[in-house]
């Protein structure tokens, strides 16, 4: 090979060694390593995401004022019902020992068995309070999502990056391949290939592209509000549980809304037994009835003198059939609620125990990929490329290289991405914020 040919093959791969000479220092476990440092870029950050969900989600509101909403019923089931009153005009006189009655005036107030009506004010009580722990999980359900949501827009992220920058290097692949095919010591082939990989990108890129876009449009929608599309965000690896399966458990039965839901939901239950069988008893009463006499010659007692009545009534139960069905229903929904209090507790130790399994799992993957995979791909794509530089391996070998090394920086950050996700499932199982309230 003449000088002039040699000279042009090296000029056209120094291009490569500059690229694989940053490779290493790209490859930033747990850190955004793109744009860091641009005073350009606008991050989004996790805590802002987590304060305007609460503040502004609709759905979230609406539960809200469901439980607002049924803590106005107490007072409506627990008051007495209202009177009744009844007039009664007689536009023929009865005559009677004391004249002739005209007219009839009369009220009547029903009063429920004592303890009925107490019984459903602290009925409706409870039901607030089972609406309140559900608005409550529903509260932990979407910061939950937003978590999700956001762990998945960095591995976007962080794949766009690994993605553009496998791009550029295809570029200089692809000069230099052209450059040593144009001087006679490289084949065409190798044009080709550098050329498909590119167009392999570039249809991953527009892929990862719409997820992104996709992402960013469910955390508007979650907080209600628009978020511009070129944001980036930033996460940090949580660090490792120290504490015991028995803790967590204890953790989480103290802080999870729907341990405390499920209790007042069984004390309702319990109520609406007693309620059901108290059914069975009578309801009372009273009435006052006064009437409106006139005199008349005759008989000498009818003196025209008015007269008033006082009476009481009883509301007899007497078709039992449906209030045995309705203490058999309340029965089953007593016994409704202890399953479900069990399936939790179940819950409890089987999730605590497969979370922190898979955390073990991603966090020994974490391990791998930075500390033995990455590095061992970068140390070959630099071995090949010297290789190729001197002409002992041919372009193929390289590219083989380098998108192997493209291939273990997108397995990290999906092995990132499935960490980060179930440490957010751990903290909703545990109902804490995040995993750092472990501790204190």
């Amino acid at each position: 090979m003449s000088q002039s040919r040699r000279f042009g093959a090296l000029c056209a791969v120094l291009p490569l060694l500059l690229l694989v000479g940053t490779a290493r220092a790209q490859v930033l476990p747990n850190d955004f390593h793109g744009a860091a440092d641009s005073a350009d870029v606008r991050f989004l950050r996790m805590d802002d995401l987590l304060m305007a969900v609460q503040a502004n989600n609709p759905s979230l509101r609406a539960a809200l004022m469901e439980t607002d909403a049924l803590a106005t019923k107490g007072a409506q089931v627990s008051s007495l019902p209202d009177p009744v009153v009844m007039a009664t005009y007689q536009p023929f006189s009865v005559l009677t020992g004391r004249g002739a009655q005209r007219s009839q005036w009369r009220v009547e107030q029903m009063v429920p068995f004592p303890g009925k009506l107490g019984l459903q004010g602290d009925i409706a009580g409870l039901s607030a309070d089972v609406a309140h722990y559900e608005a409550e999980t529903f509260r932990q359900d979407l910061l939950f999502q937003v978590k999700t949501m956001y762990y998945e827009l960095y591995r976007i992220q962080e794949q766009i990056l690994y993605v553009e920058e496998f791009q550029e290097r295809m570029r200089s692949f692809e000069d230099a391949a052209t450059t040593q095919y144009e001087v006679g010591i490289g084949l065409q082939q190798a044009i080709l290939k550098a050329q498909l990989e590119k167009n392999a990108l570039s249809q991953r890129l527009l892929t990862l592209t719409r997820s992104r876009m996709t992402a960013i449009e469910t955390l508007s929608r979650l907080i209600n509000e628009p978020i511009a599309a070129d944001v980036h965000v930033r996460v940090a690896q949580p660090g490792p549980i120290t504490s015991e399966i028995e803790q967590l458990i204890e953790i989480a039965r103290r802080e999870r809304p729907e341990e405390d839901a499920l209790a007042s939901a069984m004390t309702r239950a319990e109520m609406q037994v007693e309620l059901a069988q108290k059914q069975f008893l009578p309801d009372f009463g009273f009435n006052i009835t006064y009437f409106d006499m006139a005199s008349r010659p005759m008989p000498p007692t009818a003196n025209g003198r008015d007269a008033l009545a006082l009476g009481i009534s009883v509301k007899v139960p007497l078709w039992r059939k449906k209030l045995r069905a309705r203490v058999q229903e309340t029965q089953i929904r007593v016994a409704q609620v202890t399953a479900r209090q069990e399936a939790l507790m179940t819950s409890y130790r089987t999730q605590l125990s497969d979370l922190l399994n898979q955390l073990k799992r991603e966090e020994e993957q974490l391990s791998l990929f930075s500390g033995v995979l990455i590095p061992q791909a970068e140390t070959t794509l630099e071995s090949t490329l010297s290789a190729y530089t001197t002409a002992r391996t041919d372009f193929l070998n390289l590219l083989d290289a380098q998108r192997m090394l493209f291939t273990l920086q997108m397995g990290y950050e999906d092995a990132l991405e499935r960490y980060l996700q179930a440490s957010a499932r751990l903290e909703r199982a545990l109902g804490i914020r995040t995993l750092d309230e472990i501790e204190r």
